[in-house]
Formats: C-alpha cells, structure tokens, sequence
C-alpha cells in the first residue's frame, strides 16, 4: 500500500537507484505511473507491504518500506529489483551501473562514470574536502536524510581518488 514518501518512518529500509542521466518530464511521469501502480500490489507472502519511492534530483529512484508494518522477504526484495529492471528496459537508461557518480556542482547535482570522477578530482575540478558526493549505500530513510551527500573525503568514493 502507497503513502507519501515523507510519511515514512525514519527506520524504513531503502534502495537508492541512480539514473545515468538526467531524468526527463515524461521519463519522471511514467516511472511515477509504474511505481504507484507496482507499490499498491507489492506485498510479502500475500502480506501488503507499506511503501512508497521518492524520485531525487531527476536522478535518483528512492523506494522505501516500513518493515514494522510487514517484514520484507527476498521475493519481495527481488520484486522491487524487476520493477526497476523494467523501467530501464522501458526507458531506455540505467539504473543499475554501480561506477556511475554523482556529486554537487554549486546546485547542480551532475553525473559521470567512476574514471572520469577521478580525473575531475585528479585535475583539481572538484574538492576532496568540499565536493559534495551522493553515497547511495545509505541503507535507511534518516541516513538518507542526514548522511546521503557528504564531502567526497568522507565518503567511500575516497578510495578511488586518494
């Protein structure tokens, strides 16, 4: 069952999906369209789950779930993962490419492959200490909010830029 994104729990469990590009108006409507329709159905052994998914800087698929109303099951889990498979293959992008960046540019929050993040730090186009990266391994709803970007010193992206 859907709720508003905002309306859940601090402790909901989170997947974060990184577009490799910037979403477009209809790309945004008919995710919004498939996802609504997908959470209202999504259940755990015929047990409805509440959920709902939140779409970030044009760029970002949020979907979280309550698991003190239901607890999730790997079936459940690996219905989410189709669903965004789907909409890869519907819309043409990717959401899956785990070497895929994302980072703030003054407001401008801009995506590119890992080498060339490297090269961007490596050329002193962006900060260690004040670039803002998005470290989408966050696992919970109040990590989201409090810990999702954070200077690229502090980030697991740091390893890669040392």
């Amino acid at each position: 069952m859907y709720i508003p994104f905002d309306e859940l729990p601090d402790e909901s469990r989170i997947w974060i999906y990184q577009s490799n590009q910037q979403l477009t108006e209809k790309q945004l409507d008919q995710i919004s369209d498939k996802l609504l329709r997908f959470i209202d159905e999504w259940s755990a052994h015929e047990q409805p789950l509440k959920a709902s998914f939140s779409i970030m800087h044009d760029r970002f698929l949020i979907i979280g779930v309550d698991e003190r109303y239901c607890k999730l099951t790997g079936c459940s889990i690996d219905k989410s993962t189709k669903i965004v498979q789907q909409l890869e293959l519907d819309l043409g992008i990717t959401f899956f490419d785990r070497f895929q960046v994302a980072f703030r540019n003054g407001n401008l929050v801009q995506g590119c492959t890992l080498t060339e993040f490297k090269k961007l730090v490596k050329e002193g186009e962006l900060s260690i200490n004040k670039t803002r990266v998005f470290d989408n391994m966050v696992s919970n709803k109040k990590d989201l909010m409090e810990n999702w970007e954070k200077p690229i010193k502090k980030s697991w992206h740091y390893q890669y830029v040392r």
